[in-house]
C-alpha cells in the first residue's frame, strides 16, 4: 500500500517535470542598451527668487524675532517667548517615602528642594506624575517626560 502511494507521487513529480521541460516559460526580451551617442543633459532648473523666499520667512516669523528686526540693544526674544526652563536647576533624582515620590531639585546656590506631584518646578511647570526614573511635567498644555538618569 505504502509502496503504491510512493510510486504514484513519483509518477506525478516526473510527469510535472516532463511537462515543464516541454513547455518552457517565455522570458521577456532584454531591452536594448542606449548608445553612447545619445545626448545626456541635466534637467532644467527653475530659477527662484531668494529675496522673496527670505521675505516670506521673515514675514511668517518661523524662528521668532530676527536680529534685523530687533531694537538696538534690546533682546531678540520677547517676554512671551521665555526659555522653557529656568536657568541653573536640575532634577538630581527621585526619592520614594512610602507611597509618595519626591523629586530632588537642585537650584544653583540654594539647598535641595523636595517637590511632589502637583508642585511646580523652578521654571513654573507643574509636576503631573513621577516614577523612580522620570518626572512627567505639564509644559504648554502638553505632557513631557524628564528622565532623572541618562540612558
Amino acid at each position: 500500500m505504502l509502496r503504491s502511494i510512493v510510486v504514484a507521487i513519483l509518477f506525478v513529480l516526473v510527469a510535472t517535470a516532463a511537462w515543464v521541460a516541454w513547455h518552457p516559460i517565455a522570458l521577456p526580451e532584454p531591452r536594448g542598451l542606449r548608445s553612447q551617442d545619445d545626448d545626456w543633459h541635466l534637467p532644467n532648473h527653475s530659477k527662484s527668487d531668494s529675496a522673496a523666499l527670505v521675505a516670506t520667512i521673515e514675514h511668517d516669523k518661523l524662528w521668532g524675532a530676527s536680529a534685523a528686526n530687533a531694537l538696538p540693544g534690546g533682546p531678540l526674544v520677547s517676554e512671551e517667548e521665555k526659555p522653557l526652563t529656568a536657568p541653573d536647576w536640575r532634577i538630581a533624582g527621585v526619592v520614594t517615602d512610602g507611597k509618595e515620590n519626591y523629586a530632588m531639585v537642585m537650584v544653583d546656590g540654594q539647598p535641595i528642594q523636595q517637590l511632589k506631584v502637583g508642585d511646580k518646578l523652578p521654571g513654573g511647570f507643574k509636576i503631573v506624575s513621577m516614577t523612580a526614573d522620570r518626572v512627567c511635567i505639564l509644559l504648554n498644555g502638553k505632557r513631557r517626560v524628564l528622565r532623572t538618569y541618562k540612558e
